[in-house]
């Protein structure tokens, strides 16, 4: 693999993010990205995937390969957010998503999602083909990938498998299914619910300073988040409900991810989230 060229974190960053606590770097992060970028063309990756569809290093290359030609857009996703998501059932076809944001990757908390090796997922790159229906994505722990290819169907709206007879041992295959619907979740919450994405406008910049003298001093942009102030919803039970069975102890009631009818006639379909709560039971 050919080397990056000297100034590559500039030539595939539009906005240099600084360090995010609880965070991989996201300089790191580009870089992944640029070693792909910078040693092969979109052509000789879009060869390869023809002649080898199935091929896992194929799609993860040309989901990097996007990413960089998009300039690495990414979002963080917090911590609760992300824990409220995983408790949310996946109930939706996907076929009215607006994609307005296709290509790019969500930075994830360390030690929240763990690889089968027991690293941590770092990140999830995406990239989608709205001439070809196709969506790329590739998730590192720092060591591996595990990645997908799918097929959205026009018929369906639903994601089918584009790489079925996938070679991997079941415990990857089970951990790509895993990783996929965290994935998802991420994608369709940013659409149902745009109020907890950061916006570009709300991108502050800031000045770091490296060292001594202006050279030193380097401009970095605050992240972008997706639940930035999220936090799961809690719920007190009454009193009176303990004579259905007495008073229950703290649990957490699963959330749902679906598509609602509405419109003239409930003939249109929008994806909503019914958030998940944790009940205190009753005081």
């Amino acid at each position: 693999m050919a080397k990056k060229p000297s100034g590559w974190y500039k030539q595939i960053v539009r906005r240099p993010v600084r360090y995010v606590e609880g965070y991989e770097s996201y300089e790191k992060m580009c870089g992944y990205v640029a070693e792909i970028f910078f040693s092969i063309s979109e052509q000789k990756l879009r060869q390869k995937l023809i002649s080898n569809p199935k091929e896992t290093i194929n799609i993860t290359a040309y989901t990097l390969y996007k990413v960089g030609e998009a300039q690495c857009p990414a979002y963080w996703a917090s911590n609760e957010l992300l824990s409220a998501l995983m408790q949310s059932e996946i109930s939706v076809e996907i076929d009215n998503l607006n994609w307005a944001i296709k290509t790019g990757f969500f930075m994830l908390p360390k030690g929240v999602i763990l690889s089968p090796e027991k690293r941590s997922i770092n990140a999830i790159f995406w990239h989608y083909d709205p001439s070809e229906k196709f969506l790329y994505w590739t998730a590192t722990d720092g060591a591996s990938f595990f990645c997908r290819r799918f097929l959205v169907s026009d018929n369906s709206g639903k994601f089918t498998y584009a790489d079925v007879q996938d070679i991997d041992p079941q415990l990857v295959k089970d951990f790509n299914e895993y990783l996929q619907s965290i994935f998802l979740r991420l994608i369709l919450v940013m659409e149902c619910r745009p109020e907890l994405v950061d916006s570009e406008e709300q991108q502050q910049k800031i000045t770091v300073n490296k060292g001594f003298g202006k050279d030193a001093a380097k401009d970095f942009y605050e992240p972008l988040w997706v639940g930035r102030t999220y936090r799961i919803k809690r719920e007190r039970t009454q009193e009176g409900d303990s004579s259905k069975g007495g008073t229950k102890s703290p649990h957490l009631r699963k959330g749902f991810v679906r598509n609602q009818p509405h419109g003239e006639g409930r003939k249109e379909r929008k994806v909503i989230w019914i958030e998940p709560v944790i009940v205190m039971g009753g005081g």
